[in-house]
Parts: structure tokens; sequence; C-alpha cells
């Protein structure tokens, strides 16, 4: 399925998720080429895709935007994973099951989905202890070989990309907006390399901010990842509600265990009490990681039951 189809489908009023998870199921069950499906007739198209009329005329009445907007990608080096496809990422498909997006727009080294990888949530406003344990954790982790996921925003998430760089590992980006408005952040442009780093953005390519939207990126990159590390998490807000979400998706979670926990961490005892493994210093002063590497070497994702994996 090209680029443009894609977009045709991504652009249509009234088409979200769960219209393109129809198509991709369609097309695996029927073995259609889904390009055919959007050059029916108004009728047939609905009935194809399980949808109204009046959404398959808005399918149809996209064509010519979803052109020009493909060629814009292109020109940008940005690529589209849909999940109709068998390069889809397996890890996240078998993590997030039918919850996994349908579309994932890229750009930078894909090969970076299929190593190791390690996720991180934290605050954007990040105590000090908290900017040097992600930096402490991210970098050892990095070393090893292992790809930190995270998303782009202050704090944490920053200093784990910017970690992984520096240890000379990859890093991917999960944005809360389109991949058009991606930027250039002064923090890691001067590490940023052709192969070190991946974009991912599962909404619209021009689709701006939105607070919703963030939290749909935070069980994005739990499916990216083979274990979660939370640094910080305040009660309420995108971390508390990623920590909660790596624990129902029973998701290997890791915690950072303060010896004397701040407002920004106030919540890392909930979730150690709920199941998260605690991450302490050793006498050493190093973070005991070996739970994490065990999290990587045999991630649990592998064995999660075939059905999980269906649209």
């Amino acid at each position: 399925m090209s680029t443009a189809d894609l977009l045709q489908m991504v652009n249509a009023k009234g088409v979200g998720d769960a219209t393109l998870r129809r198509l991709a199921e369609t097309v695996r069950q029927e073995g259609v080429n889904p390009a055919d499906i959007l050059c029916l007739q108004r009728n047939d198209m609905a009935h194809a895709l399980h949808t109204k009329p009046e959404i398959a005329d808005s399918i149809a009445a996209t064509r010519e935007v979803a052109r020009r907007q493909a060629d814009e990608l292109e020109r940008a080096g940005i690529f589209v994973l849909w999940l109709g496809q068998d390069i889809y990422p397996k890890r996240l498909r078998a993590i997030l099951g039918r919850d996994a997006p349908p579309l994932l727009f890229c750009k930078g080294n894909s090969k970076l989905l299929e190593l190791p990888a390690v996720g991180f949530c934290g605050s954007r406003k990040a105590s000090a202890k908290g900017v040097a344990a992600t930096r402490d954790i991210a970098g050892i982790l990095a070393h090893e070989g292992t790809c930190v996921v995270s998303g782009y925003a202050h704090g944490v998430d920053m200093a784990a990309h910017v970690s992984a760089m520096e240890a000379g590992s990859g890093t991917i980006f999960v944005l809360a907006e389109g991949i058009l408005r991606f930027r250039e952040k002064r923090d890691v442009k001067k590490h940023l390399t052709a192969g070190n780093h991946l974009v991912v953005s599962q909404f619209p390519p021009g689709l701006g901010w939105i607070g919703r939207n963030a939290m749909k990126r935070n069980t994005t990159i739990i499916g990216l990842s083979d274990a979660m590390v939370l640094v910080e998490s305040g009660a309420s807000g995108g971390t508390f509600a990623a920590g909660t979400e790596a624990l129902k998706l029973t998701h290997p979670l890791f915690v950072v265990d303060f010896a004397d926990p701040g407002s920004s961490a106030e919540a890392n005892p909930h979730f150690i009490e709920r199941g998260g493994w605690p991450i302490r210093k050793s006498q050493q002063g190093s973070p005991n990681l070996d739970r994490i590497r065990h999290a990587i070497q045999h991630p649990k994702w592998k064995n999660l039951k075939p059905e999980r994996m269906l649209f």
C-alpha cells in the first residue's frame, strides 16, 4: 500500500484508527490489494471497510491532497510503517495487541526498531537527581548496546536520549504530534548522526501537539521497548499514566527508588508497591541493573499468546 493510499485514509474525515485496522484485517483475511479497495465505488468501499458511505465519499475526496502530502514526506525522507505490513514492528504489535497504532510515520534509522530497547518516562521538570539517575541508567544500558526509547520533552526524555547518543548507541524519539512538526532541539542537535536516531509519530503528519495524544504516545513508547524505566512520577499526569499502563499490560516496569523522593517522585513508591522493580544504587554507587538486563535478554513479549497479536 503506497504512502499516498495511506494518507488518503488518514486525511479523510471520520476515519480513525479503527477504520485503518479494519482495512489491515480485510487485506490480511482476503488477500486483496488495499489500493484496489480505495478505487471501489462508494457503497462497495463502505462495505469493504465496514463503514458509512459518507466516510467512503470523504476518502475518495482526499486523493489529490494525499498525493501532494506523500510527495512532501518523500522529500523530507519520511517513510510509513503500516500494521498490514510484515515490516511493522513485531514487538509493538505483540505488546499492544489490538491497540497497536495502525500507522507509524518515521524518519531516520529504522534498524533501531530491531535492537533490544528500554523505554524511559519521567517529568519534563525532573529534579537534578532525577536527571542524574536517567543519565546513569541510560548511559550504562546504551554502552551495552541497548536502544533508548522516550518522548521528546525536556527533563527525563532529553537526558535519556543524549546519554544514549553520547554512549554511541541509538535512540528513538516518539512524538506526541505529527512528524512534520519535528525540529532538532538544541540539546540533541550536536549529537545526531544519520544512523543513531529514529523519529516516530503515530499521528497525522501535520498535526500539532494535543494533550490526549501525549498519553497515547506514552503507550507507544511502552510497545517499542522490552522494559520501561520510570524515573520520577508525580501523583498524576503523563508519567503516572505511563507507569499505570505498563503495569496493566504486565510489561516489565523498573522504578528508581530514591532514598528521599521529592515531590517530582512522590508516586515512585506507589509503583514499587504495585509490582514495579526498584532500581537502587549498589555500595559502589552504580545502579543495579541486573533485572533490566534479564528483561532485555529474555523479552517477555516474545512469549505472549498469538491471539494478542491479531488486529
